[in-house]
């Protein structure tokens, strides 16, 4: 994706048709786009955020003539009144701004709407419902290849600083049960993995972090000379069955003594397997009702 976004852009961001955009742009004025040599139109971000929060008030009972008639700071306090009367709107205009913010790579607009949230709905509920939605936009974006690489990359080390900031603020002290949390070889998404590791910390375990792509001998190891309890890890990749089931084989000959939690793989893989060692996790609740 370049700078200027397209109108197929605006679609898939926004979930509104481009007949539909294009309508609105003919008989409201909606937007005065650019346009290309060859007559194409072209886009901003800030088009796409005004589209964006037109969606917001459309999505509460304004009329689109109505909508498209405010002023820009008229628009503006429509949205801030939203953030205060209803929750769920108020949570998609927050990803709404993450999202814009992505694509203009903006840390200081990421950061104010993300401390916004984190002020307002603490760390859990910032994470479980605005950080996840944000996640699963950009990765549905990139699957359709509207994301630049930078882009995603840069969403996710924002995620990653504030995740590794609230967990830097967390007292760690020596407990009964100790956690070591890893992510398998050629795992490199670590956010789900770093959101564990907030929570079994503020829980109050004790918990060894060693990151992406760590070698089953390494974990091992690590295991044996640290006396760890529990093992956490989450696939995030898709593996053949038959090589899912090696892994696990191996992991459970190494892990001798520790009990292991796996999330990212079907239930099934529990049924086939010769022990009951394994503790499959498929949401956030078995986390927590675990630590």
């Amino acid at each position: 994706m370049t700078g200027g976004l397209s109108i197929r852009d605006l679609e898939n961001l926004s979930g509104i048709k481009a007949h539909t955009i294009r309508i609105w742009e003919k008989r409201y004025n909606l937007f005065d786009p650019d346009r290309t040599e060859t007559n194409i139109r072209n886009y901003s971000h800030e088009d796409l955020k005004k589209l964006l929060n037109i969606v917001s008030v459309l999505d509460n009972g304004m009329k689109i003539s109505k909508a498209t008639s405010l002023s820009e700071e008229e628009l503006y306090s429509e949205i801030e009144s939203l953030q205060h009367e209803n929750l769920e709107s108020a949570k998609k205009i927050v990803v709404n701004e993450l999202v814009v913010a992505t694509l203009q790579c903006n840390v200081l607009g990421f950061e104010e709407t993300y401390n916004r949230a984190f002020l307002h709905y603490g760390m859990e509920k910032a994470v479980e419902e605005i950080i996840y939605p944000l996640l699963v936009r950009i990765g549905l974006m990139w699957t359709v290849s509207k994301l630049n690489p930078a882009q995603e990359h840069f969403a996710s080390q924002m995620v990653r600083q504030k995740l590794f900031a609230a967990i830097d603020k967390l007292t760690s002290k020596k407990t009964e049960k100790k956690y070591l949390l890893f992510l398998a070889d050629n795992e490199d998404h670590e956010i789900g993995l770093l959101y564990a590791y907030f929570l079994i910390k503020q829980a109050g375990h004790e918990c060894i972090y060693l990151g992406p792509s760590v070698p089953l001998d390494d974990v091992a190891y690590c295991c044996k000379i640290a006396s760890i309890t529990d093992v956490l890890s989450i696939f995030t990749i898709p593996r053949p069955e038959e090589l899912m089931h090696t892994y696990l084989g191996k992991m459970e000959s190494l892990v001798k003594e520790a009990n292991i939690h796996i999330s990212g793989v079907a239930e099934e893989f529990k049924a086939d397997l010769p022990t009951n060692r394994f503790n499959f996790l498929h949401k956030i609740i078995d986390l927590k009702n675990i630590i």
